[in-house]
C-alpha cells in the first residue's frame, strides 16, 4: 500500500526536482559571470550528486520502514539470459564507440558541428581535467542513484497507481526526461528516449545494476566527448594545453 511518503517521494521526483536542476542549477549557470562559471559548475555537480543521493537514502528509509521486498525495486542481482544478452551487447557496443570516437575527433568539420550542437549546454560540462573527474563522478550518481529512482522506485510506483509494467515504464521515463528541463525540448525528447532504452534494459535484465553501468558509461562518454572537444577549441586559439587525462572505459 502507498504512503504519504510515497506520495510526496514521487512529487519531488517528478516536479521539485527538474524545477530544481532548471533554476537553482543550470539556471545559476547561465546567469553567471564568465570568470566565475567554473566555481559555479563546480557548485553545480557537488549539489546535484547531494540530492540525488538524499533521494536515494529517503527511498531506502521509506523501504526499511514499511518493510517492503528489495526485489520489487530490482535491486537482488538476478543471472539471467537477458542479463548476459545485455553485457555482452554492452561490450560490443563500447568497442565500437570508442573506434568511432578515435576516427570522429580527427574530422574537424564534425567536430565543430558537435560544439555548435551542445553550445547551450556548454556551460554544464567539464573543460579541465578536475571538472572531467568531478563529472565522471556526478556519472557514477547518475547511473546509481536515477536508475533507482527512475527506473526502480517509479516504475514500482505507477503500477502501485493501476498502471500495468509496460505503460509504467514508458510514463517513467517521459517523467525522466522531464526531470531534465534544462536542456529544453529536444533534450527532454532524447532523454525521455534514453530513459526508455535504459527502462527496457531494466525489464530484460530484471534488476537494475546493468542499467546502471550503461547510464554511468553513456554520461561519462559524453562529459570526455564534450572535454576533447572543448579543449580542442581552446588549444586551437593558442591556450596551455591541459595535463593528459587517462582514458575511460566509456
Amino acid at each position: 500500500m502507498l504512503s504519504i511518503l510515497d506520495h510526496l517521494l514521487a512529487l519531488t521526483l517528478a516536479v521539485l526536482f527538474p524545477i530544481r536542476a532548471n533554476l537553482m542549477g543550470f539556471g545559476r549557470l547561465k546567469r553567471a559571470e564568465p570568470g566565475d562559471v567554473p566555481r559555479v559548475r563546480m557548485w553545480v555537480y557537488r549539489g546535484a550528486m547531494i540530492t540525488q543521493w538524499l533521494l536515494a537514502a529517503a527511498t531506502v528509509a521509506i523501504w526499511y520502514m514499511t518493510e517492503r521486498s528489495w526485489r520489487a525495486l530490482g535491486l537482488l542481482p538476478v543471472l539471467s539470459g537477458g542479463l548476459i544478452g545485455v553485457l555482452i551487447g554492452l561490450v560490443i557496443t563500447v568497442i565500437v564507440v570508442v573506434r568511432q570516437q578515435a576516427s570522429g575527433m580527427r574530422d574537424e568539420q564534425a567536430v565543430s558541428a558537435l560544439r555548435k550542437r551542445m553550445a547551450h549546454l556548454e556551460r554544464l560540462l567539464p573543460h579541465t581535467p578536475r571538472e572531467l573527474n568531478w563529472f565522471y563522478a556526478l556519472s557514477a550518481t547518475a547511473g546509481i542513484c536515477e536508475e533507482f529512482l527512475y527506473r526502480g522506485y517509479m516504475i514500482w510506483y505507477l503500477q502501485k497507481l493501476g498502471l500495468a509494467l509496460i505503460p509504467a515504464a514508458l510514463v517513467s521515463s517521459v517523467i525522466f526526461g522531464f526531470g531534465h528541463l534544462y536542456q529544453g525540448p529536444r533534450g527532454m525528447l532524447l532523454t525521455a528516449l534514453a530513459g526508455t532504452f535504459l527502462a527496457a534494459i531494466y525489464l530484460i535484465s530484471q534488476s537494475l545494476y546493468a542499467g546502471m553501468l550503461v547510464h554511468f558509461l553513456m554520461d561519462a562518454y559524453s562529459g570526455r566527448t564534450m572535454y576533447g572537444v572543448f579543449r580542442r577549441g581552446e588549444d586551437a586559439g593558442g591556450e596551455e594545453p591541459a595535463p593528459p587525462v587517462a582514458p575511460t572505459a566509456a
